[in-house]
């Protein structure tokens, strides 16, 4: 844990010595010049659109006007067509009046029977005394039941004469009458044939432009050479002896512990130790480790590593934006609570543990004791990183009485342990201490 931060590697490979080419000056004029044609061409036909919008919208709002002048044309003429009909129904009544009283009064009046409850006309011709006729004939004004309007009109007795049945002739032909209205609009006409085609437009000779030249390809490196092989540091393998005799059978071995019905086993992490408790089997000793407090990315947990690694594929080199592993360290400013500040700076062992008979594994935070049913493995104090420092890391149990890597007492970039206090406030006091350290112990089942 004493060895010194590597430097960092290069973040970026080597550029080539040899420039690549680009394409010349000519090539890039013309693409320029394609590009400004290009986009004068899309202005005019914008400019294009909008002016036929512009014509197209013209037009509708003139044929919008001429339309709302015919409708207005339309009511207007519909108006004296009405007015018209009024006027021509009054002279039809008028010109039945005139009618019954004229050329047709003599055969009308020889079919009728005189009312004898009114008056009757004076043929000696009272000028004082007015008769009043009843002609007794349906008008063209008669209403849908049927009813008959009697038209009457005051005669004086001077000018009524009654003529003999067959005097009268026929009458000449009338005036022509008023013309009618106009009538309604047709239904518009078949859609006429379709124009002709417009002649296709002539193609653009813009130039085409030149290909840019292709750069240059770097020149590749060299292999570097294979290092030499290492020579074998063993002596001479010796000749293989006789086989020896066999055996005493040996004694009955003490029964093994009970299994766990197929559930697999329990495995967990001692902070702090580096042995298992007494009859679980330790999978392999180690040191702890995790990113270092002062950086702001990396990994959250901390690692129980182990002090044999195995390498695969690697270089050599920190490199700038790797992920990196730093051991870890003790951090006590007092006693409290493993009873000393010795601890501090000194680097944390560990040690991975199974339990073949327990499948499950459990750490509870501020208790000493395991629930009923459960078994406990270990017992400590609850440890993480400080709330100060730019990294986060996770919350673990250390054993109460731990242990430190030999040799390992520096204070280095590393992750670190520091004890947990509890704070009140939503934190539920007086059950939980202001400041107090929380234990934590490790159950299995």
């Amino acid at each position: 844990m004493s060895s010194g931060k590597l430097p960092y590697g290069p973040l970026t490979p080597e550029r080539s010595p040899r420039r690549e080419r680009t394409g010349g000056p000519p090539g890039s004029l013309v693409g320029l010049l394609l590009g400004a044609s290009a986009m004068f061409a899309s202005v005019v036909v914008l400019l294009v659109i909008v002016q036929n919008i512009g014509h197209e919208m013209g037009d509708l709002r003139a044929r919008v006007e001429r339309d709302r002048e015919d409708i207005a044309k339309l009511q207007a003429r519909a108006e004296k067509d009405l007015k018209e009909i009024f006027a021509l129904r009054e002279r039809i009544v008028v010109l039945e009046t005139q009618t019954r009283d004229g050329s047709f009064l003599t055969n009308h009046a020889e079919q009728q029977t005189p009312d004898p409850s009114g008056p009757v006309p004076n043929p000696e011709g009272d000028s004082g005394d007015v008769s009043v006729i009843d002609t007794g004939v349906q008008s063209s004004n008669a209403t849908p039941g049927g009813h008959l309007y009697r038209h009457k009109r005051e005669v004086p007795n001077a000018n009524w004469v009654r003529l003999p049945a067959g005097s009268c002739q026929a009458g000449r032909d009338g005036r022509d009458g008023i013309p009618g209205a106009s009538g309604l609009q047709g239904p518009p006409g078949q859609k006429g044939d379709l124009g002709q085609p417009g002649s296709k437009g002539d193609r653009g000779t813009g130039a085409k432009g030149e290909k840019g030249n292709v750069g240059l390809q770097g020149t590749k490196g060299q292999k570097g050479a294979i290092g030499q092989p290492g020579s074998p540091d063993t002596g001479a393998k010796g000749a293989k002896g006789n086989t020896g005799l066999q055996g005493a059978k040996g004694q009955k071995g003490a029964q093994g512990m009970t299994g766990n019905n197929g559930a697999g086993g329990a495995v967990y992490v001692r902070w702090g130790r580096k042995t298992c408790p007494s009859g679980r089997t330790t999978v392999y000793s180690g040191v702890a480790g995790g990113t270092a407090s002062g950086d702001t990315g990396g990994g959250a947990n901390y690692q129980c590593l182990p002090t044999n690694p195995q390498w695969g594929r690697y270089q050599n080199g920190v490199h700038r934006y790797s992920a990196y592993m730093f051991g870890a360290e003790y951090r006590l400013g007092t006693n409290v609570p493993f009873g000393s500040t010795s601890l501090d700076a000194h680097d944390v062992p560990c040690a991975v543990c199974y339990v073949p008979t327990r499948g499950s594994k459990l750490m509870i935070p501020a208790r000493k004791t395991c629930p009923t049913g459960w078994t406990e493995e270990y017992d400590g104090y609850l440890m993480a990183g400080s709330y100060t420092h730019a990294s986060v890391k996770e919350y673990v149990c250390v054993d109460y009485s731990p242990e430190t890597v030999q040799g390992g007492q520096a204070n280095q970039a590393s992750a670190r342990f520091y004890p947990v206090e509890a704070r009140c406030g939503s934190l539920p006091c007086p059950s939980y201490v202001e400041g107090r350290e929380l234990t934590c112990v490790v159950c299995t089942k």
